[in-house]
């Protein structure tokens, strides 16, 4: 039987991203000001972040936004 590719989950790129710039949950809750737990599912589920959120991980973390964009287009 063929290997079948599984279709990349939604937000994928964007969750490779912030990871890929060395934030941990730890570090994405102090980054927002929320509790751990809500660190760690932010950083799991990226659809859930808004603008403000965004822009406040970018310029923390020194994410360009021009990257931010690219990874939540496709």
């Amino acid at each position: 039987m063929p290997y079948v590719k599984k279709p990349e989950q939604p937000f994928a790129k964007m969750t490779r991203l912030l990871r890929g710039y060395g934030l941990t949950a730890t570090e994405m809750s102090r980054l927002l000001g929320c509790s751990y737990p809500t660190g760690q599912k932010r950083l799991n589920q990226p659809e859930s972040l808004t603008l403000a959120e965004l822009d406040r991980i970018s310029r923390a973390a020194h994410i360009p936004i021009e990257e931010i964009r690219e990874a939540i287009q496709r």
